[in-house]
């Protein structure tokens, strides 16, 4: 049976780079990890269903119902208990709710990993992996390694929500552009360009997901502008 997962994956070129140069760096040092890694965020899975239309469906709807979200990264963290060495991420309410939403829906007809059943719901812990499947001795040195590291320290805003079967794109949504991607869709380099200029615009107040701005309502655009500051925890 095939096997999907919903998860964030970073956008931003800076964060991208400062992700796979952490993961890369643990590797080579120590020898763990893959060589290829997309820094992500797991929202929901692994799941496992025989009704995969369904699920595209409800994906689709739950995110085109669902306005822009944040995250941030602070710091480093573990889980002790199963090796695992992670970026701590910090959710928005909205993200929160969001994957909430999405086991709530998937639930009746999924199958869900333990930190998705009902009574873990709440006690999520969002985090990039930077090593995991770790031996004791392994665990122990990258934590002492990363102690002399910069802390990761950032917000992010979410421009897209990947549906992935068996490790590959099988739909994306992009906030953004308000629409549901292909996998072939979601690769193309023209159309993630267009997503970051909205992005961009969206952050310089010119342009909303769900409510465009003339470019010459110079009293809308103020009010876009600093519900953009209060959405990025600026005021």
């Amino acid at each position: 049976m095939a096997q999907y997962l919903i998860e964030f994956r970073f956008q931003s070129k800076r964060i991208q780079t400062y992700l796979k140069g952490m993961i890369y760096g643990i590797n080579r040092r120590f020898g763990v990890g893959k060589r290829k890694h997309v820094p992500h965020i797991t929202l929901v899975g692994p799941i496992t269903t025989n009704n995969e239309r369904r699920l595209i469906a409800d994906f689709s709807r739950i995110c085109s119902k669902t306005e822009l979200m944040k995250f941030k990264g602070n710091g480093f963290g573990t889980f002790d208990n199963n090796r695992v060495v992670f970026v701590n991420i910090g959710a928005s309410e909205k993200l929160n709710e969001f994957r909430i939403n999405l086991v709530e829906n998937l639930r009746s007809y999924c199958n869900l990993q333990s930190q998705d059943k009902k009574k873990e719901i709440e006690r999520f812990g969002y985090h990039s992996t930077l090593a995991m499947k770790l031996e004791q001795n392994e665990f122990n040195s990258i934590k002492n390694y990363i102690k002399n590291k910069s802390v990761p320290n950032f917000t992010q805003i979410v421009m897209r929500v990947t549906l992935l079967k068996n490790g590959r794109i099988l739909r994306e949504y992009d906030f953004l552009q308000r629409r549901l991607l292909n996998r072939r869709q979601a690769l193309n380099k023209h159309i993630t360009r267009r997503s970051k200029i909205l992005l961009k615009e969206f952050m310089q107040g010119r342009y909303h997901p769900s409510n465009k701005v003339e470019s010459n309502d110079i009293t809308k655009r103020e009010s876009l502008m600093t519900k953009i500051k209060r959405f990025l925890g600026l005021r």
